[in-house]
């Protein structure tokens, strides 16, 4: 079902891409066409980045380890760095 579903989409876009390409649409004609190209371009983007599980649902591929970013070399420049109190700071006689 879902090579169907990617096949369907892949030959809505090709059609749409040809009929583009002959330049004998309208120009109302032709931003449609543009504006269904570029979303079945972003669905088939979405189909791909997903992985096809055992059962043939579709099922989103686990992350990775979270990663510490601390490790990662950033440097936290909007907060001061905390100091060691030793003593109360005198009062202004």
């Amino acid at each position: 079902m879902e090579r169907r579903v990617d096949r369907c989409l892949q030959l809505l876009r090709t059609w749409a891409e040809k009929r583009v390409a002959t330049g004998t649409e309208p120009p109302w004609a032709w931003y449609q066409y543009m504006k269904l190209i570029e979303t079945v371009t972003a669905i088939q983007g979405g189909r791909a980045a997903v992985v096809q599980t055992a059962s043939g649902a579709l099922g989103i591929p686990e992350p990775a380890e979270p990663t510490d970013p601390k490790k990662g070399g950033v440097a936290d420049i909007g907060t001061r760095p905390r100091r060691r109190r030793r003593d109360d700071p005198p009062l202004p006689m």
